[in-house]
């Protein structure tokens, strides 16, 4: 099997401890430049490079179970932090079959999760001024972490200080931006802090210490558990539940949507979808949606009927 030039390059200038994988191959491309972005990307099926961001899982997903002739099967992304948050919400086996046939260069579906689109407005890049300056101590580089970008964390783990949020330009993509220059740092915000983040970014690192196996236990548990909350009845074709607990979900998860981005297309997207009502999120074999989506219906069973499900 010939090595790819990802294969290649990636031995050469290996991803830094905990560096987000979009980013790496931003930088990639930054210190390679003589390579087309379309060679680059050709190992995940794209035909070009686009907002790296957004299409993250699905560059990383194709990194998973990936071979080549150095046995890096999966060296990236193994164990890639921010992958056990993702990971838990998806069926190994339909996880496997999207990677094949994006290694068989059949076309496949942009998004794994339902939704993913929209939610690209609620995605800023984000960092830690802390790890920023310990990085450039350590690698001379101020690295993109993995773990500041899953979409509902807010708080590094490590320093314990609020994320600053970077949004680019409508025209830039990670090409523009693969290491949080000064230029980033200047035109970055701290997140603000409210109830609403505080819950999410607690419920997020409990998942993500969880290994991927035990994290598709974990929200199948939650599903039950927030179930018998709503003292829902699941049959094999559907899923009852109270319509003035269906009708409270939507209010909820419209005004949430919107305090954490303020984007009418966004939360108008999901009210305008079935499939990403209550009873959905309440159902062992539903489709996938986005973990977001998940995450703000335990807690709206949290604040609905009381206990803690996280």
């Amino acid at each position: 099997m010939s090595e790819h030039i990802i294969d290649h390059y990636a031995n050469q200038i290996p991803i830094l401890p905990g560096e987000y994988l979009p980013a790496y191959l931003a930088r990639l491309r930054k210190m390679t430049c003589g390579i087309e972005p379309r060679r680059l990307m050709s190992f995940s099926g794209s035909t070009q490079m686009g907002k790296l961001h957004q299409l993250f899982p699905r560059v990383a997903s194709c990194f998973a179970y990936r071979p080549s002739e150095r046995e890096r099967s999966g060296a990236l992304l193994q164990e890639h932090l921010g992958a056990r948050y993702w990971r838990g919400f998806l069926d190994e086996r339909a996880y496997k079959e999207h990677v094949q046939q994006v290694n068989l260069k059949v076309k496949s579906k942009r998004s794994i999760f339902d939704g993913e689109e929209l939610l690209d407005s609620l995605k800023p890049m984000k960092f830690c001024e802390h790890c920023r300056d310990d990085d450039i101590d350590r690698y001379g580089t101020p690295m993109w972490h993995a773990a500041h970008q899953v979409t509902s964390l807010y708080v590094c783990e490590k320093h314990r200080v609020p994320l600053h949020q970077f949004s680019m330009e409508p025209d830039k993509t990670l090409l523009d931006y693969p290491v949080i220059t000064n230029f980033v740092a200047a035109k970055s915000a701290s997140v603000q802090a409210d109830p609403l983040r505080t819950w999410l970014d607690v419920a997020s690192k409990q998942l993500l210490k969880i290994r991927t196996i035990h994290n598709r236990e974990r929200i199948k548990d939650i599903k039950s558990d927030m179930a018998r909350a709503f003292r829902a009845k699941e049959t094999p074709y559907t899923m009852r539940v109270n319509i003035e607990y269906r009708n409270a979900w939507r209010s909820y998860a419209a005004d949430s949507l919107n305090a954490l981005c303020p984007n009418e297309q966004c939360f108008k997207f999901f009210l305008a979808r079935p499939s990403l009502g209550l009873t959905q999120q309440l159902k062992q074999n539903a489709p996938v949606r986005h973990p977001l989506i998940f995450l703000l219906a335990m807690k709206f069973a949290e604040d609905m009927v009381g206990g803690n499900l996280s």
